[in-house]
């Protein structure tokens, strides 16, 4: 007596799957991807820290921690002279460099 091989509509239908279940499930991969994949794109993650620091002459951790306390978020606006040199001081560079490298980095301008 020869055994039977299931097929497999029956072996998709012993692992609970049916075909409407993958298409379901490639659907919801393509939206994510679609959704989340273009915030993963390094120019949508914010300025380039490193390269600023470099340019500054400072290194990238010095750079975060005085743009994180002295100058404001994208929605407050560009900062303001009194921002810049309080930067520009504690950077130990002068405020038309700070602006030259700012200027370089500007988001509009990485794109």
């Amino acid at each position: 007596m020869r055994k039977q091989t299931p097929t497999k509509s029956a072996r998709a239908g012993r692992l609970g799957y049916g075909l409407m279940d993958l298409f379901v499930v490639a659907a919801c991969a393509i939206t994510f991807a679609a959704v989340v994949g273009p915030g993963m794109h390094p120019a949508s993650k914010g300025p380039p820290i490193a390269l600023i620091a470099r340019d500054l002459g400072t290194t990238p951790g010095q750079f975060q921690q005085v743009a994180d306390r002295y100058l404001p978020r994208r929605p407050d606006g560009p900062p303001t002279e009194a921002q810049k040199q309080q930067v520009a001081t504690i950077l130990n560079v002068s405020v038309e460099r700070l602006d030259t490298v700012m200027e370089k980095y500007r988001p509009d301008r990485l794109r």
